[in-house]
């Protein structure tokens, strides 16, 4: 009996460990951001959480690891901790689902994952070629003289309301013409290209409506033209290429359309748009801009500013019906304001029109923004646990946390409202973060993005729009800046995200007040 007894408890045990699933594996590689060299990461701490289960590895030479987790875990939270002294920021993935991680976008179920790191040095490689584009601008037979001229250091600087005598080049390099309405636009390649291709658009960007600058709420462009594509060989030599400007106008001119677009603040919380309201603490405006079909970069048609209204006509390139390689874009952008004349929290809609509904309006619906639960200011512990409100509509919320040098040390994406830090901060210093959220990238597109092109799409340049120049962005905001400058610099773009069904759906984002603490 007592061997009867033994052996059934033998059988029970290799029931039960029958019914537990074998560890299942993670792995993947860790790099550097594309923009930082996209070199891998050696020597990285990476650790996996499932519930209280905690395995910790370490990158290969080849930025390479891989962890057993449990077999029947559903979610695991993964953080990439880099090597201290080499300036990359640590991120954390929480609550990643199995299922995405096992889905067949993914290549052989392998993360790759890049760290945010300073942008990386230009190195040896082929001479810069240069070649020029130089012509003269008229308008009614009459050159076109810029009364706002710019350096050469303004080159990539984009147009600006009330600029003249604007002359664009791969909706990327910009000029002003001279006292003779003449222009010159160096085109330059270190990737041993001998020409280059892309698009000229040049005019006068001082239409209002009150004819005033200083008072108007919109700005678009007076005079136009748009010159599908210029040729410029990159062997020193000039090639010419004149231009007549035509009136920006849909009532005279059949090329310029105009777009209905609406705003609705209905989700909005914490937002007052009425101006004679005395608790007034917002506006928004839509920027509609034209996107070129293969060689150039977008051209900003106009800004519109609602204060007080919720629809507006924006004036648009006329697109041919059955056109749907070209876009217009509409960004629409809502700001809260502080009373002491700061940006706070905002929300952002992207959408798209091509030839074959450009005669749709479109309504942008804004996201609410997350609405952070720690008070600015407040002290902490070394490993804090950051909190903000749900946002309806909300994919995964990506926290950011930026020490008192701009420098950003830790990214953390979670579809929870609270996250907390899984390094140590400094004790005795001060940090800034916020809160961003969008309603269409999950948990495994994140992993696979540039940290640093992300946090850089969410720059707001103030100086750009005329009705936001008064006003301060927060530290981080200038930090970001500085992140679209290096990318300026070095790639001539900032990296744009591309999601499915995209153009049909459009894009919502919002982004928290930054606030501070400090750490006990």
């Amino acid at each position: 009996m007592k061997k009867l007894g033994f052996l059934a408890i033998g059988i029970g045990l290799l029931g039960l460990w029958a019914c537990t699933p074998p560890p299942q594996g993670l792995q993947g590689n860790v790099f550097t951001s594309p923009s930082a060299g996209g070199q891998p990461v050696h020597g990285a701490r990476v650790i996996a959480q499932v519930g209280s289960r905690r395995v910790e590895t370490t990158t290969s030479l080849d930025g390479h690891f891989s962890l057993q987790i449990p077999g029947n875990a559903q979610t695991f939270t993964l953080t990439v901790i880099p090597p201290a002294g080499q300036g990359m920021a640590a991120l954390t993935f929480a609550e990643v689902p199995l299922s995405a991680y096992r889905s067949p976008y993914g290549a052989a179920s392998e993360m790759n994952i890049y760290l945010p790191a300073p942008a990386s040095k230009t190195l040896p490689g082929y001479t810069a070629r240069t070649g020029y584009i130089t012509g003269n601008v008229t308008f009614n037979n009459q050159p076109v003289v810029s009364s706002t001229p710019r350096g050469l250091t303004q080159l990539f600087d984009p147009p600006q309301p009330c600029e003249d005598g604007l002359v664009v080049y791969g909706g990327g390099r910009t000029v002003t013409t001279n006292a003779s309405g003449d222009y010159q636009i160096p085109v330059t390649s270190t990737n041993n290209l001998y020409a280059a291709s892309g698009s000229l658009w040049a005019g006068n960007y001082t239409g209002t409506d009150t004819g005033n600058c200083q008072t108007a709420t919109e700005y678009f462009w007076a005079q136009f033209q748009l010159i599908p594509e210029v040729r410029v060989y990159l062997n020193g030599t000039s090639t010419g290429q004149n231009v007549a400007l035509e009136a920006f106008d849909p009532q005279s001119n059949p090329k310029v359309a105009t777009l209905t677009v609406s705003h609705d603040y209905g989700a909005l919380t914490g937002f007052d748009f009425n101006p004679t309201s005395p608790d007034w603490n917002a506006f928004s405006l839509s920027t509609a801009s034209f996107t070129h079909a293969i060689h150039s970069g977008d051209i900003e048609l106009g800004q519109y500013y609602y204060v007080g209204e919720t629809t507006k006509n924006l004036r648009v390139l006329a697109l041919s019906s059955t056109d749907v390689s070209q876009q217009i874009m509409v960004q629409s952008l809502a700001v809260r304001l502080s009373a002491t004349g700061h940006i706070l929290d905002l929300s952002l809609v992207q959408q798209w029109r091509d030839g074959t509904n450009l005669g749709q309006g479109l309504t942008a619906s804004f996201l609410d923004t997350p609405k952070l639960a720690v008070n600015d200011g407040a002290t902490l512990g070394q490993n804090p646990t950051l909190s903000w409100s749900p946002v309806p509509g909300g994919q995964v919320y990506v926290v950011s946390v930026y020490d008192q040098t701009g420098k950003l040390v830790w990214v953390g994406y979670t579809p929870k409202t609270e996250i907390a830090l899984p390094i140590s901060l400094s004790s005795g210093a001060t940090y800034s973060w916020d809160v961003s959220t969008d309603d269409q990238t999950g948990m495994l597109e994140y992993i696979g993005m540039d940290p640093s092109a992300l946090q850089a799409r969410l720059y707001v340049n103030l100086d750009h729009y005329p009705k936001l120049k008064g006003y301060k962005g927060s530290t981080v905001n200038q930090a970001r800046g500085r992140m679209v400058q290096a990318f300026l610099e070095g790639q001539g773009y900032v990296p744009q995200g591309a999601y499915q069904n995209l153009l049909q759906r459009g894009y919502r984002q919002s982004v928290s007040e930054t606030r501070t603490f400090s750490v006990q």
